[in-house]
């Protein structure tokens, strides 16, 4: 959840007009941030570029660059080579100051032209919403610590419902601004988090373009459609997904790894799913991430998963399909089209019961 409220936090940063022709400015007042060391970055055809770097003193260090193209994303960073930690915003090549608390990064504050008024307004809506959040999580923490079991379901059930309303404010706020590269940045940061058909609707409300539609658009013509893969069983047999895709009506690919505990909790979700669809057109590829052969087979027994598994040792797949934390899957028509990804629980089941009437 934080990750998905940074990812809201640095779209919302986005603002128009104001441009100027000479250098602008970056000044940072942050508590806390003494004496470090701080930089200014672009990234450029997928390569992060640094701007200029400055060192705070007492509160304060001032950044420079030379204007670019108003959609230009810069970032924030105290270590150059991390890739957390980092602050997102835009200038709009004007100077342009930044307030907060160097260790409260997801409340700072941007100011630089009148149209941070909309975003401050924004941002005053949705604050309260993303504090109730992370308190409900800190409050499901305090439950699960102490054991309470009826507790933890209760607030799990209050988050999701949370994360939903969340979710849906955000694609309004697309929706409702088609016309602004702020609404199409929003979209390109949390495309991930959203169902493909969410995604697909939300940028057919756009009514002009920018860089950030154009990777929407990008992002839905690659991810609409599996990417063919080749992963031996444990006996050595190739499996080529494309193949298994073809001989059923649906096909989950499940990357998960015996180490994972979120991955074996959702395991007997996933087997209920199987034993329950199978029958009526449902194959699952379990694509594990172990480097460790045994273990790996150790939990298909233990768990007693009847379905196809394969390893990807190299995790090449993995990356190719950008999995960035596990579980993650993807489940896909008979045609190779993805209709959902990363259901859990109810959402697995409830979603099969919708294709496989």
């Amino acid at each position: 959840m934080k990750k998905l409220l940074f990812s809201l936090f640095a779209a919302m940063l986005l603002f128009c007009g104001c441009n100027q022709s000479k250098q602008f400015k970056v000044t940072l007042n942050l508590d806390n941030a003494e004496n470090k060391n701080v930089y200014l970055v672009k990234e450029v055809d997928g390569q992060q570029i640094v701007l200029d770097t400055a060192v705070f003193e007492g509160k304060t260090a001032v950044l420079t660059a030379d204007p670019d193209d108003p959609q230009t994303c810069y970032i924030i960073k105290f270590d150059k080579d991390a890739d957390c930690g980092v602050f997102p915003f835009f200038t709009e090549n004007q100077n342009t100051t930044i307030t907060g608390d160097l260790e409260a990064m997801e409340k700072w504050t941007v100011k630089g032209c009148p149209s941070m008024d909309a975003f401050n307004a924004y941002r005053q809506e949705m604050q309260p919403k993303e504090d109730a959040m992370l308190a409900l999580n800190d409050a499901l923490m305090e439950a699960y610590m102490a054991g309470d079991t009826a507790k933890c379901e209760s607030l799990v059930n209050e988050i999701t419902a949370s994360m939903e309303a969340y979710k849906n404010d955000r694609l309004d706020y697309i929706k409702n601004h088609p016309d602004s590269y702020l609404a199409h940045f929003m979209l390109d940061q949390d495309k991930e988090e959203f169902e493909m058909d969410e995604v697909k609707e939300a940028a057919s409300h756009f009514t002009t373009e920018s860089i950030y539609s154009k990777r929407v658009k990008e992002y839905i013509e690659k991810w609409s459609h599996f990417i063919d893969f080749t992963l031996k069983t444990a006996e050595g047999t190739d499996v080529k997904l494309g193949e298994v895709i073809q001989n059923n009506t649906v096909t989950l690919v499940d990357f998960w790894a015996s180490w994972c505990g979120p991955c074996r909790h959702e395991n007997p979700n996933v087997k209920a799913a199987y034993e329950k669809y199978h029958e009526k057109g449902l194959e699952i590829v379990g694509v594990s991430v172990d480097t460790d052969e045994a273990a790996w087979l150790k939990a298909v027994a233990e768990d007693g998963l009847p379905w196809i598994h394969v390893r990807d040792v190299d995790q090449s797949v993995g990356a190719t399909y950008h999995v960035q934390y596990i579980p993650t899957n993807f489940l896909y028509d008979q045609n190779g089209t993805l209709l959902a990804k990363n259901l859990r629980e109810e959402q697995l089941e409830a979603r099969l019961a919708e294709v496989l009437k």
